[in-house]
């Protein structure tokens, strides 16, 4: 009888062991933070540059690198920062907005909604730029809402947008404000493949970034637990009584 009752034990605590979730690495406070509190006179934006999860001594380390966009009079500077642990919580937060701003300050104001870089202080702004018509087949009318932005030369943005060899269209922003007076984050159109304009699920990012995909890929294991982690998290959530919006939309 003792046997039989092991035989049945030893089988669920195993099992129990083999579903407990690791330990995660703990700050303080958050790199991002410490970022604001060194350039806080100037405005600035936070890129989300590169993130990955190693682990060492049974404990996963959630990681990310920023590159800082910093106004210091009429110039642009930008410096990258190296790796720095972050919180598994603003880890999952950050997932989807590789390639972004995820933190900014521009006319006095701090904004921790993700959006496309340069959206909330350079595009749109008229002292540094203005939209264009396109050229179309001389039989269509040209809409107002496919203007492209154009970065006038004397701009202290010119060169980074230059960098970047990407455009942006009136509708695409029109879009962004409609989000973001809404404190939700804008990734664009979703298409039929399941992908976005912007963050992490766009083909722009998978080109630009490759090192991060083939990362990713290498260490699939650790980012499908994070992923179905979060949608545990989620669906607890949607399931709750709470009535108060999560940090972040989906750009749907």
């Amino acid at each position: 009888m003792i046997k039989r009752l092991i035989l049945i034990v030893i089988p669920f605590i195993i099992l129990a062991c083999g579903n407990k979730e690791k330990r995660s690495k703990q700050v303080s406070i958050e790199p991002s933070e410490e970022i604001i509190n060194s350039i806080s006179k100037n405005d600035f934006s936070i890129i989300l540059d590169d993130m990955k999860i190693t682990e060492e001594d049974n404990v996963i380390n959630h990681q990310h690198k920023y590159k800082v966009l910093e106004m210091k009079g009429d110039s642009l500077y930008s410096t990258s920062k190296q790796w720095k642990s972050v919180n598994k919580s603003f880890f999952l937060k950050h997932e989807n907005d590789l390639g972004m701003e995820i933190i900014s300050k521009h006319d006095n104001k701090i904004s921790r909604v993700a959006k496309p870089v340069g959206f909330g202080w350079a595009i749109g702004n008229e002292s540094h730029g203005e939209w264009e018509e396109q050229k179309q087949d001389s039989t269509k009318t040209t809409s107002s809402t496919n203007r492209r932005w154009r970065t006038h030369s004397t701009s202290p943005f010119f060169w980074y947008w230059l960098g970047t060899r990407r455009s942006v269209y009136r509708n695409d922003y029109n879009s962004y404000r409609t989000y973001n007076n809404s404190s939700k984050s804008y990734y664009g159109n979703k298409t039929s493949s399941n992908k976005y304009n912007y963050g992490t699920r766009s083909d722009y990012q998978k080109k630009r970034r490759s090192s991060f995909f083939t990362r990713k890929s290498k260490n699939s294991s650790r980012w499908n637990t994070l992923r179905n982690k979060s949608k545990r998290n989620s669906s607890r959530y949607n399931n709750g009584s709470s009535t108060r919006s999560r940090s972040g939309g989906t750009g749907k």
